[in-house]
């Protein structure tokens, strides 16, 4: 619920029970040490898609699971990108929830 009125989102109900806002996962990522994301240039946030099996309800406990599972490079009018891909998969009691792939871009070569 908190997360809900942070974003001032509707607090949605199925079944009596409070669902999570579809974009909640996004705070899964706090729990996780990311060393390939220790860049010295910042990093611009590019795509984002959540797909569901079931709502996160309240009371849930989640298994999560990270995974960079795409480095891409290109060349931008602003030189050098690199897209890196991660995959968020949640489940709960073995059951899959949702899986969130996310990607972010960072400009000009690696530090």
């Amino acid at each position: 619920m908190e997360y809900a009125r942070s974003i001032e989102a509707p607090v949605q109900m199925a079944n009596g029970v409070p669902v999570a806002p579809a974009t909640m996962p996004v705070l899964f990522w706090q729990a996780f040490d990311i060393p390939w994301l220790n860049l010295t240039e910042p990093l611009i946030h590019g795509t984002q898609r959540f797909s569901y099996e079931a709502p996160i309800t309240a009371g849930m406990t989640l298994e999560c699971e990270l995974s960079l599972t795409k480095v891409e490079k290109k060349t931008g009018h602003q030189g050098e990108l690199t897209l890196y891909t991660h995959t968020l998969v949640c489940t709960c009691e073995g059951e899959p929830i949702v899986t969130a792939e996310t990607v972010l871009l960072s400009v000009g070569e690696r530090s």
